[in-house]
C-alpha cells in the first residue's frame, strides 16, 4: 500500500454541516477548547461548510473520540472521506 492509499484509508468525524461560515467557526472553536491536540478543519463543499476533526488510522480510534464528543455535538458522525 502506498502512502497516498494509506491517507485515503483514514477516518474523520464530522461535527457540523451548514451554510454559514460563522457557525462552522463557532463549532470548530468549541471543539478545540476541549480537544486542543486534535486536528480540526473547515471544509467547503458546495453549498455547505463542514467541520471535520481527526485523522484516525482506523474506525475504532475514531469511535473512541466520538464517544467523548457526541453529547456536545449531537449531529456528529464518523466517516471515511473519499
Amino acid at each position: 500500500m502506498t502512502e497516498s492509499n494509506e491517507l485515503n484509508e483514514r477516518y474523520k468525524i464530522q461535527l457540523f454541516s451548514g451554510s454559514t461560515l460563522d457557525e462552522a467557526n463557532k463549532t470548530r472553536r468549541k471543539f478545540k477548547e476541549k480537544h486542543p491536540n486534535q486536528p480540526a478543519s473547515i471544509e467547503y463543499q458546495t453549498p455547505n461548510y463542514k467541520v471535520w476533526v481527526g485523522d484516525f488510522r482506523d474506525r475504532l480510534e475514531a469511535e473512541r473520540l466520538f464517544i467523548t464528543i457526541k453529547e456536545d455535538f449531537k449531529s456528529s458522525f464518523v466517516f471515511k472521506p473519499r
